[in-house]
């Protein structure tokens, strides 16, 4: 063979070599792109656990109080207790539903990244699977000298065993090129399995919800028609509704009590400013004013100590004035409520909430929301019970107000 001859098979070698590493080096390049994402997946995932966590805790605490209601039924116990247990039901009902909202937002956001995450799995083996192709092609159209004719064509041992190291490089490179194509393929079908499961898991959790929603409507209903029994059962339940205007009573000395006594502290000192309205501005209708009243049930004449604001059940509550939580429980009374100190003898309560939130010793800005309207405790329907005490003694809160308009239900404007 000429030296002529030999050159050009060298030339001819070499081109094939160089494709090769150019193949291997774009291949490497593809994959090493996509080792960098970012993995978003796992903390998204560890958030959905904590909801399902979260979900199945509120949900036994609703089964277990499901319990309880029906055997207080069968105990024929008192009504104000099956009302009270009815109101536990209902709060731990909608707090199970506020979970299922956010972990369908947390599987919609997985869903979204697991979307993302296989768009870009399926890029990068198309990608792997081009390359492959290209490799395979060239190949093909240079099929005619074997890797065998190349070794056999070296000039001497040293030649022979340098060819042998480069074709065994490129063998390998081969096979790697292959196995990372098939890799990334399981990985595609593992993320299409993954997406479709929670697909399957967002859309049960919407029917739940739905089926919640429902059930919630019903115990709703179930405790309007308790309590419409109670107003009707008067003969039979005199002592109740006794009890409950005694624990009305209680309540509001240990109110004015409580925060007369903060008063005395040298470092209480009221906040300052003018009140909020505690409800959005259109909730300005008073359907029971404050002052000297005959109870509606017991006929008892005494105190109403607040007014009561006509919102729907849901309706956000705002703190009135900076200041203190120093109050935030059930009581049959007056159902979920809240009392914050404003400092200097001033503070507010807000009963029949739905639900509450915010804790006793928690510092809250004027107009941050502390709850949401309901009827919990002794109510017939949704409103907000609301109550200031200032200079040591309940006022009617309408009178601090000036420049808010403020009309009673019969039409009347209220404020001054």
């Amino acid at each position: 063979m000429t030296k002529e001859a030999n050159i050009g098979k060298g030339i001819k070698w070499f081109a094939r070599i160089a494709s090769a590493a150019i193949c291997l080096v774009l291949i490497v390049a593809v994959i090493g792109v996509f080792a960098n994402i970012p993995d978003a997946k796992a903390i998204t995932q560890n958030e959905v656990d904590k909801l399902k966590n979260q979900l199945s805790s509120i949900t036994a605490q609703r089964k277990e109080l499901e319990a309880e209601l029906k055997s207080l039924d069968k105990q024929q116990a008192s009504m104000t207790q099956q009302i009270e247990v009815l109101d536990n039901k209902i709060a731990a009902a909608e707090e199970e539903m506020e979970i299922q909202l956010q972990l369908i937002a947390a599987l919609e956001n997985l869903i979204s990244i697991k979307q993302t995450e296989l768009a870009e799995s399926e890029a990068n083996r198309d990608a792997q699977y081009e390359l492959m192709r290209d490799r395979v092609r060239f190949m093909a159209e240079h099929g005619n000298i074997s890797y065998l004719s190349i070794l056999l064509s070296a000039e001497n041992f040293s030649d022979f065993l340098t060819r042998y190291e480069v074709i065994k490089s490129i063998v390998e490179h081969d096979n790697s090129i292959f196995d990372a194509f098939r890799a990334t393929c399981d990985d595609v079908a593992a993320q299409k399995a993954s997406l479709e499961e929670s697909y399957a898991e967002a859309e049960a959790q919407e029917k739940l919800l739905e089926a919640n929603k429902t059930a919630m409507e019903a115990e709703v209903a179930q405790r309007e028609a308790k309590m419409a029994e109670l107003v009707k059962m008067e003969a039979d339940t005199r002592t109740e509704y006794n009890s409950i205007a005694a624990e009305e009573d209680r309540l509001v000395d240990e109110v004015r009590d409580a925060v007369n006594e903060l008063a005395k502290q040298s470092s209480s000192v009221y906040v300052g400013g003018k009140f909020q309205w505690p409800l959005p501005a259109a909730n300005n209708i008073v359907t029971c004013v404050y002052g000297m009243r005959v109870h509606p049930i017991t006929g008892v004449y005494k105190l109403h100590t607040g007014v009561d604001l006509r919102a729907s059940s849901g309706t956000k509550i705002y703190a009135a004035n900076s200041g203190t939580v120093i109050t935030s429980t059930y009581n049959t009374a007056y159902g979920n409520y809240v009392v914050i100190d404003h400092g200097g003898g001033v503070a507010t309560l807000y009963a029949h909430m739905t639900k509450r939130l915010v804790s006793v010793g928690e510092k809250v800005k004027q107009g941050k929301v502390i709850g949401y309207v309901g009827s919990t405790g002794y109510s017939t329907g949704p409103h907000l019970h609301f109550e200031i005490i200032k200079d040591g003694d309940y006022v009617d809160p309408v009178t601090q107000y000036k420049g808010f308009r403020i009309v009673h239900k019969d039409g009347r404007v209220l404020s001054k």
